[in-house]
């Protein structure tokens, strides 16, 4: 399942960026402090009043670092690099559903681009956008795809009437060119023609710690020198 999950985010995040530096990623970066970040979902299910009991009591057996509930970067923390000029609306980018979770649980996209829901789970959602009368709950059978845009910037959040887990953030920006979603190491590469842009981190609908500016090259890579420290600063909602 985490490859298919995986498989699902690199397709449809490929989409969306502008034609990148040819040979690869020629910017090249690592987070830290994510292990700071803890989803709403996670910290909601560890409370005493939930009663989901196996959030509260985990096996000795597992070691203590992997007990720690705290964001899985390879699809809650999405680094968006933004330019000065708008950008285009994108191709359709594909969120995957999937064991009561979709991914990515943040996503950074241009005005206008399409996001397509495919259900991949053997039971029906029923996805809504908070607050927004374009994208009401409908029954989504297995297989099935609902496809959704924003017409205009702001925070858009996602969720399910049938699972409480479910909760994705659509951040519209009208300046992001090229999202991309770092690994479990922290590592992460974009693809960029020669410019100058400034690279910004999301989680759970927020930017978090201080954007970066990086000037890309077309024929070299650029490696920061220092990690994007995502608990440098305390989030703050998106505009």
């Amino acid at each position: 399942m985490r490859k298919r999950v995986s498989l699902g985010i690199l397709t449809g995040l490929g989409l969306l960026s502008v034609a990148g530096h040819a040979g690869g990623p020629n910017v090249k970066g690592k987070i830290t402090g994510q292990d700071k970040l803890v989803p709403d979902v996670y910290a909601e299910a560890a409370k005493p009043e939930s009663r989901r009991w196996t959030w509260r009591e985990p096996s000795p057996s597992v070691a203590a670092q992997f007990r720690t509930l705290s964001a899985n970067p390879s699809r809650d923390l999405c680094i968006a690099a933004t330019t000065s000029g708008n950008a285009a609306a994108q191709e359709a980018i594909r969120m995957t559903v999937t064991g009561g979770r979709v991914f990515p649980t943040t996503i950074v996209v241009s005005p206008g681009t399409p996001l397509a829901f495919k259900n991949f789970d053997p039971f029906k959602h029923r996805l809504y956008v908070v607050g927004n009368p374009s994208f009401k709950a409908e029954d989504m059978a297995p297989n099935q795809v609902r496809s959704w845009s924003a017409s205009g910037p702001g925070k858009y959040e996602v969720r399910d009437e049938l699972f409480p887990s479910v909760r994705t953030f659509v951040i519209v920006d009208p300046q992001v060119v090229q999202v991309t979603y770092p690994g479990r190491d922290g590592a992460f590469g974009l693809s960029l023609p020669g410019g100058e842009y400034v690279l910004k981190a999301f989680f759970a609908g927020k930017q978090v710690g201080k954007p970066i500016t990086v000037n890309a090259k077309d024929k070299s890579t650029v490696e920061l020198k220092d990690p994007l420290n995502l608990a440098a600063t305390e989030g703050q909602d998106s505009k």
